[in-house]
């Protein structure tokens, strides 16, 4: 039986920074991958100071193209957009404009979620910690909308009617994790081996503003650590799709691929719940689930271990 994994992100982009290279690994292993993006990124500002300006008004078609040029490199199987509004970074919740992603009724983009959960099934499903990795009010949103989302699509009585692919059987996802592009383990080493090789660090504000050394690191060792270093090639084609946004002299080029694929060549997750026996750390998200069991329980295996 085919294995399935779903990322659902925020804005465009995020599907490149945050475990493009694991999905094209996925995919290139005969797995189904799917992408939900949940905003257009209307309100994302022109970051890469080589690309051509855009009118804001443009920009969401812009976006959009960009997507989909990532989407192709990164081979998803399928890729939905809810078309909701980016809601732009606002510190404070009150900011948050009307209209916008942030400020949806929960069951609203959850049940959108729910159906396409229906739709496609997954064993595995990819979203953002609690607090979003950092504070976006979009990406805690995608967050709060993904397991709401998750919820409905188990519910056999939930309301769902007219959402596109609710029709379908309920269904329980078996794993969840948050992506975790920058845990201490990949910062630190990252950043020793540039050192030690006499180059220069783009870590070392980052931890110059967290007073962080390697003896008083917090404890964030991942949950899972993929391996896919064969595919970094394919995560730099669809960051580099996203031309509005990346510099491509910026900070996510400055280690070397050679140097990286040596050092850390992981994508890392975090796990936020699981139906099936875990043990810290995997190297495959889809560890502890049996494919064909999953599928003939609608995805009810045993009861949540964590």
């Amino acid at each position: 039986m085919t294995r399935r994994l779903m990322f659902i992100h925020a804005h465009p982009d995020d599907e490149s920074s945050k475990g493009a290279a694991t999905a094209a690994r996925y995919v290139d292993q005969g797995d189904e991958v799917v992408l939900i993006t949940c905003t257009g990124g209307e309100a994302g500002d022109v970051l890469n100071p080589s690309a051509d300006p855009v009118p804001p008004e443009a920009m969401a078609e812009v976006r959009a193209k960009e997507l989909a040029d990532a989407v192709a490199a990164i081979g998803f199987t399928r890729s939905y957009q809810l078309g909701y509004v980016d809601s732009g970074y606002h510190e404070d919740p009150e900011e948050v404009p009307e209209g916008t992603f942030a400020r949806a009724p929960l069951d609203e983009p959850s049940a959108l979620i729910a159906g396409l959960i229906r739709r496609e099934r997954p064993h595995v499903i990819v979203t953002y910690p609690e607090d979003g990795g950092y504070p976006h009010p979009d990406h805690i949103m995608n967050h709060a909308v993904t397991m709401r989302g998750m919820e409905l699509a188990e519910d056999a009585d939930a309301d769902l009617a007219g959402i596109p692919g609710a029709e379908n059987p309920s269904w329980r996802v078996p794993k969840v994790y948050a992506s975790s592009i920058f845990p201490s383990e990949r910062v630190l080493t990252m950043h020793e081996a540039l050192i030690e090789r006499g180059l220069d660090s783009p870590y070392e504000r980052w931890l110059e503003r967290r007073g962080q050394k390697a003896e008083d690191a917090v404890d964030d060792t991942p949950d899972a650590r993929v391996e896919c270093a064969k595919w970094f090639s394919r995560r730099d084609a669809a960051l580099l799709a996203h031309v509005t946004q990346i510099d491509p002299d910026g900070g996510w080029f400055q280690v070397p691929r050679e140097l990286e694929r040596e050092i850390y060549p992981y994508e890392s997750y975090v796990l936020l719940r699981t139906d099936v026996p875990f043990e810290r750390t995997e190297d495959d998200l889809f560890a502890g689930i049996d494919i064909d069991e999953v599928d003939a329980s609608g995805g009810r295996v045993g009861s949540t271990a964590r």
